[in-house]
Protein backbone atom coordinates (compact mmCIF):
# COMPACT_ATOMS: atom_id res chain seq x y z
CA UNK A 1 0.00 0.00 0.00
CA UNK A 2 1.37 3.34 -1.23
CA UNK A 3 2.48 5.48 1.67
CA UNK A 4 1.08 8.93 2.07
CA UNK A 5 3.71 10.52 1.18
CA UNK A 6 4.33 8.66 -1.95
CA UNK A 7 0.35 8.89 -2.52
CA UNK A 8 0.68 13.44 -2.10
CA UNK A 9 4.00 13.31 -4.12
CA UNK A 10 2.59 11.34 -6.95
CA UNK A 11 -0.48 12.68 -7.26
CA UNK A 12 1.46 16.56 -7.18
CA UNK A 13 3.26 15.22 -9.88
CA UNK A 14 0.88 13.94 -12.23
CA UNK A 15 -1.04 17.31 -11.13
CA UNK A 16 2.13 18.88 -13.10
CA UNK A 17 2.53 16.44 -16.10
CA UNK A 18 -1.00 17.60 -16.74
CA UNK A 19 -0.72 20.95 -16.50
CA UNK A 20 2.12 21.20 -18.54
CA UNK A 21 0.11 19.34 -21.60
CA UNK A 22 -2.29 21.90 -21.71
CA UNK A 23 0.21 24.61 -21.45
CA UNK A 24 2.07 22.96 -24.82
CA UNK A 25 -1.50 22.87 -26.16
CA UNK A 26 -2.30 26.01 -26.03
CA UNK A 27 1.75 27.85 -26.69
CA UNK A 28 1.56 26.05 -29.96
CA UNK A 29 -1.73 27.02 -31.27
CA UNK A 30 -0.55 30.37 -30.41
CA UNK A 31 2.68 29.94 -32.16
CA UNK A 32 0.85 28.72 -35.61
CA UNK A 33 -1.20 31.51 -34.94
CA UNK A 34 0.96 34.21 -34.51
CA UNK A 35 4.38 32.85 -36.17
CA UNK A 36 6.37 34.16 -33.41
CA UNK A 37 9.68 32.50 -32.81
CA UNK A 38 9.25 33.49 -28.97
CA UNK A 39 6.09 31.79 -28.88
CA UNK A 40 7.95 28.76 -30.34
CA UNK A 41 10.42 28.88 -28.23
CA UNK A 42 8.02 28.55 -25.52
CA UNK A 43 5.88 25.90 -26.89
CA UNK A 44 9.18 23.94 -27.37
CA UNK A 45 10.44 24.21 -24.12
CA UNK A 46 7.15 23.30 -22.32
CA UNK A 47 7.14 20.27 -24.79
CA UNK A 48 10.47 19.27 -23.05
CA UNK A 49 8.98 19.99 -20.11
CA UNK A 50 5.87 17.20 -21.20
CA UNK A 51 8.70 14.45 -21.19
CA UNK A 52 10.64 15.86 -17.81
CA UNK A 53 7.51 15.99 -16.27
CA UNK A 54 6.55 12.10 -17.26
CA UNK A 55 9.76 10.88 -15.75
CA UNK A 56 8.97 12.85 -12.77
CA UNK A 57 5.96 11.08 -12.26
CA UNK A 58 7.82 8.05 -12.69
CA UNK A 59 10.97 8.62 -10.55
CA UNK A 60 8.90 9.86 -7.41
CA UNK A 61 7.23 5.98 -7.96
CA UNK A 62 10.83 4.60 -7.92
CA UNK A 63 12.33 6.57 -4.74
CA UNK A 64 9.23 5.60 -2.72
CA UNK A 65 10.45 2.01 -2.68
CA UNK A 66 11.40 0.97 0.52
CA UNK A 67 15.03 0.18 1.00
CA UNK A 68 16.20 -3.62 0.57
CA UNK A 69 19.14 -5.57 0.14
CA UNK A 70 20.57 -4.14 -2.89
CA UNK A 71 19.46 -0.29 -1.68
CA UNK A 72 19.64 -0.02 2.10
CA UNK A 73 19.67 3.06 2.10
CA UNK A 74 16.47 3.36 0.02
CA UNK A 75 15.85 4.70 -3.38
CA UNK A 76 15.49 7.91 -2.40
CA UNK A 77 18.60 9.52 -4.77
CA UNK A 78 16.57 8.40 -7.85
CA UNK A 79 14.95 11.98 -7.35
CA UNK A 80 18.06 13.47 -7.40
CA UNK A 81 19.33 11.70 -10.96
CA UNK A 82 16.05 12.72 -12.21
CA UNK A 83 16.13 16.22 -11.22
CA UNK A 84 19.86 16.75 -12.48
CA UNK A 85 18.57 14.72 -15.71
CA UNK A 86 15.89 17.67 -15.77
CA UNK A 87 18.06 20.30 -15.54
CA UNK A 88 20.32 19.10 -18.46
CA UNK A 89 18.12 18.85 -20.76
CA UNK A 90 16.55 22.37 -19.92
CA UNK A 91 19.87 23.99 -20.75
CA UNK A 92 20.26 21.85 -23.80
CA UNK A 93 16.71 23.16 -24.73
CA UNK A 94 18.05 26.47 -24.24
CA UNK A 95 20.82 26.64 -26.30
CA UNK A 96 18.98 24.81 -28.88
CA UNK A 97 15.92 27.80 -29.12
CA UNK A 98 18.36 30.46 -28.86
CA UNK A 99 19.93 29.31 -31.62
CA UNK A 100 17.26 29.29 -33.64
CA UNK A 101 15.90 32.44 -32.38
CA UNK A 102 18.94 33.96 -33.59
CA UNK A 103 18.85 32.62 -37.42
CA UNK A 104 15.59 34.53 -37.24
CA UNK A 105 17.19 37.49 -35.70
CA UNK A 106 19.03 38.01 -38.70
CA UNK A 107 15.62 38.04 -40.87
CA UNK A 108 12.66 39.21 -39.06
CA UNK A 109 9.15 38.77 -40.15
CA UNK A 110 6.19 40.13 -39.13
CA UNK A 111 3.93 38.16 -36.03
CA UNK A 112 0.18 38.32 -35.06
CA UNK A 113 0.68 39.21 -31.50
CA UNK A 114 -2.97 38.47 -29.50
CA UNK A 115 -2.77 34.93 -29.59
CA UNK A 116 0.47 35.25 -28.31
CA UNK A 117 -0.49 37.65 -25.60
CA UNK A 118 -3.66 35.02 -24.85
CA UNK A 119 -1.39 31.92 -24.74
CA UNK A 120 1.53 33.54 -22.12
CA UNK A 121 -1.64 34.54 -19.85
CA UNK A 122 -3.26 31.46 -19.64
CA UNK A 123 0.63 29.88 -19.23
CA UNK A 124 1.50 31.63 -16.28
CA UNK A 125 -1.49 31.50 -14.55
CA UNK A 126 -1.67 27.80 -14.90
CA UNK A 127 1.34 27.53 -13.75
CA UNK A 128 1.53 29.39 -10.54
CA UNK A 129 -1.40 27.51 -9.47
CA UNK A 130 0.43 24.24 -9.88
CA UNK A 131 3.56 26.20 -8.18
CA UNK A 132 1.48 26.63 -5.41
CA UNK A 133 0.68 23.35 -4.83
CA UNK A 134 4.07 21.53 -5.31
CA UNK A 135 5.33 23.91 -2.97
CA UNK A 136 3.07 22.55 -0.26
CA UNK A 137 3.12 19.27 -1.18
CA UNK A 138 7.19 19.49 -0.76
CA UNK A 139 7.40 21.64 2.32
CA UNK A 140 5.46 18.27 3.86
CA UNK A 141 7.20 15.73 2.35
CA UNK A 142 10.82 17.04 0.82
CA UNK A 143 10.91 15.84 -2.79
CA UNK A 144 13.65 16.47 -4.63
CA UNK A 145 11.88 15.67 -7.68
CA UNK A 146 9.11 18.39 -7.30
CA UNK A 147 11.90 20.74 -6.59
CA UNK A 148 13.11 20.35 -10.15
CA UNK A 149 9.64 20.28 -11.12
CA UNK A 150 8.72 23.39 -9.13
CA UNK A 151 11.99 25.05 -10.92
CA UNK A 152 11.01 24.68 -14.40
CA UNK A 153 7.43 25.94 -13.91
CA UNK A 154 9.46 29.11 -12.38
CA UNK A 155 11.64 29.38 -15.35
CA UNK A 156 8.41 28.86 -17.63
CA UNK A 157 6.47 32.02 -16.13
CA UNK A 158 9.83 33.91 -16.55
CA UNK A 159 10.18 33.38 -19.82
CA UNK A 160 6.35 33.69 -20.72
CA UNK A 161 6.19 36.89 -18.95
CA UNK A 162 9.21 37.39 -20.72
CA UNK A 163 7.94 36.77 -24.14
CA UNK A 164 4.40 38.79 -23.19
CA UNK A 165 6.23 41.99 -22.67
CA UNK A 166 8.35 41.40 -26.04
CA UNK A 167 4.84 40.82 -27.65
CA UNK A 168 3.80 44.23 -26.65
CA UNK A 169 6.56 45.84 -27.18
CA UNK A 170 6.60 44.39 -31.07
CA UNK A 171 2.91 45.32 -31.13
CA UNK A 172 3.49 48.88 -30.26
CA UNK A 173 6.94 49.78 -32.12
CA UNK A 174 6.15 47.32 -35.44
CA UNK A 175 9.84 46.17 -34.68
CA UNK A 176 9.53 42.58 -35.21
CA UNK A 177 13.04 41.84 -34.57
CA UNK A 178 12.14 42.31 -30.75
CA UNK A 179 10.37 38.94 -31.26
CA UNK A 180 13.60 36.68 -31.54
CA UNK A 181 15.50 38.90 -29.17
CA UNK A 182 13.01 38.16 -26.40
CA UNK A 183 13.24 34.44 -27.31
CA UNK A 184 17.38 34.43 -26.84
CA UNK A 185 17.24 36.61 -23.97
CA UNK A 186 14.74 34.44 -21.95
CA UNK A 187 15.89 31.54 -22.75
CA UNK A 188 19.04 32.08 -21.59
CA UNK A 189 17.78 33.22 -18.27
CA UNK A 190 15.73 29.92 -18.32
CA UNK A 191 19.15 28.12 -18.87
CA UNK A 192 20.77 30.09 -15.95
CA UNK A 193 17.95 29.50 -13.59
CA UNK A 194 18.89 25.40 -14.31
CA UNK A 195 22.04 25.64 -13.51
CA UNK A 196 21.65 26.94 -10.00
CA UNK A 197 19.46 24.01 -9.63
CA UNK A 198 21.92 21.70 -10.65
CA UNK A 199 24.59 22.80 -8.36
CA UNK A 200 22.40 22.10 -5.88
CA UNK A 201 21.10 18.54 -6.75
CA UNK A 202 24.88 18.11 -7.09
CA UNK A 203 25.72 18.86 -3.68
CA UNK A 204 23.25 16.38 -2.53
CA UNK A 205 24.90 13.98 -5.50
CA UNK A 206 27.56 14.23 -3.74
CA UNK A 207 26.73 13.69 -0.05
CA UNK A 208 27.21 17.10 0.50
CA UNK A 209 26.09 17.84 4.63
CA UNK A 210 22.85 18.74 5.50
CA UNK A 211 22.10 22.94 5.24
CA UNK A 212 23.67 24.76 8.31
CA UNK A 213 20.71 25.44 10.37
CA UNK A 214 20.26 21.86 10.49
CA UNK A 215 23.57 21.01 11.83
CA UNK A 216 23.44 23.81 14.23
CA UNK A 217 20.19 22.27 15.66
CA UNK A 218 21.92 18.92 16.17
CA UNK A 219 24.94 20.63 17.82
CA UNK A 220 22.56 22.73 19.83
CA UNK A 221 20.72 19.64 20.99
CA UNK A 222 24.01 17.85 21.99
CA UNK A 223 25.22 20.92 23.86
CA UNK A 224 22.16 21.40 26.16
CA UNK A 225 21.87 17.54 26.22
CA UNK A 226 22.80 16.90 30.25
CA UNK A 227 24.45 13.97 29.71
CA UNK A 228 26.52 13.98 26.75
CA UNK A 229 30.13 15.56 27.65
CA UNK A 230 31.31 15.84 24.37
CA UNK A 231 30.68 14.61 20.64
CA UNK A 232 33.13 14.76 17.32
CA UNK A 233 33.00 13.05 14.36
CA UNK A 234 29.41 15.01 13.11
CA UNK A 235 28.60 13.51 9.59
CA UNK A 236 25.29 14.46 7.85
CA UNK A 237 23.87 14.17 4.51
CA UNK A 238 20.77 13.26 3.12
CA UNK A 239 19.49 10.26 0.40
CA UNK A 240 15.80 11.58 -1.12
CA UNK A 241 13.86 13.20 2.06
CA UNK A 242 16.00 10.83 4.79
CA UNK A 243 18.35 12.85 7.04
CA UNK A 244 21.13 10.80 8.12
CA UNK A 245 23.11 11.98 10.91
CA UNK A 246 26.04 9.86 12.27
CA UNK A 247 28.06 11.40 14.95
CA UNK A 248 30.39 10.08 18.43
CA UNK A 249 29.53 10.61 21.89
CA UNK A 250 31.44 11.26 24.80
CA UNK A 251 29.83 10.20 27.91
CA UNK A 252 30.84 9.65 31.79
CA UNK A 253 33.47 6.77 32.32
CA UNK A 254 31.80 5.03 34.96
CA UNK A 255 28.68 4.22 32.92
CA UNK A 256 27.75 0.49 32.69
CA UNK A 257 27.68 -0.59 29.07
CA UNK A 258 24.01 -1.13 29.52
CA UNK A 259 23.29 2.12 30.57
CA UNK A 260 25.86 3.90 27.86
CA UNK A 261 24.10 1.97 25.16
CA UNK A 262 20.42 3.18 26.35
CA UNK A 263 21.82 6.76 26.99
CA UNK A 264 23.39 6.64 23.20
CA UNK A 265 19.53 5.59 21.93
CA UNK A 266 18.40 7.87 23.77
CA UNK A 267 20.65 10.96 22.43
CA UNK A 268 20.37 9.16 19.09
CA UNK A 269 16.04 9.30 19.26
CA UNK A 270 16.48 12.83 20.47
CA UNK A 271 18.71 13.98 17.54
CA UNK A 272 16.38 11.97 15.03
CA UNK A 273 13.04 14.73 16.73
CA UNK A 274 15.15 17.63 16.26
CA UNK A 275 15.06 17.26 12.78
CA UNK A 276 11.46 15.97 12.22
CA UNK A 277 12.34 12.42 11.52
CA UNK A 278 16.20 11.81 10.26
CA UNK A 279 18.20 8.44 10.98
CA UNK A 280 20.87 8.93 13.50
CA UNK A 281 23.72 6.46 14.15
CA UNK A 282 25.75 7.35 17.76
CA UNK A 283 28.62 5.49 18.63
CA UNK A 284 29.26 6.37 22.25
CA UNK A 285 32.70 6.49 23.93
CA UNK A 286 34.10 7.08 27.81
CA UNK A 287 35.10 10.94 28.05
CA UNK A 288 37.97 10.64 30.17
CA UNK A 289 39.40 7.64 28.24
CA UNK A 290 38.62 9.41 24.86
CA UNK A 291 40.70 12.85 26.04
CA UNK A 292 43.76 10.57 27.22
CA UNK A 293 43.99 8.96 23.86
CA UNK A 294 43.58 12.47 21.78
CA UNK A 295 46.11 13.83 24.21
CA UNK A 296 48.51 10.44 23.67
CA UNK A 297 47.64 8.85 19.98
CA UNK A 298 47.17 12.57 18.30
CA UNK A 299 48.77 14.93 19.96
CA UNK A 300 51.32 15.18 17.16
CA UNK A 301 48.63 16.56 15.00
CA UNK A 302 47.36 19.79 17.08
Amino acid sequence: MASARETAVSQAATLAATSTVIVVVVKLFAAWQSRSVSVLAEALQSLVDIVLSGLTLVTVRYAARPADDDHPWGHGKAELLSGAMQMLVVIATAGVIAWQASLRLAQPSEIEVSSGLVAMIVAVAMNLAVIARLRKVDREHASPALRGEIEHLRSDIFASCGVFVGLVAVALTGWNALDPLVAIIFTLLGAVFAIRQLLKLGHELLDGSLPSEEVDLVKQALIEHPEVRDFHKLRTRRVGNLRIVSLHVLLDDDLSFVQAHDLAEEVESHLSQVLGGALVTAHYEPYQAEMQHQATAHASER
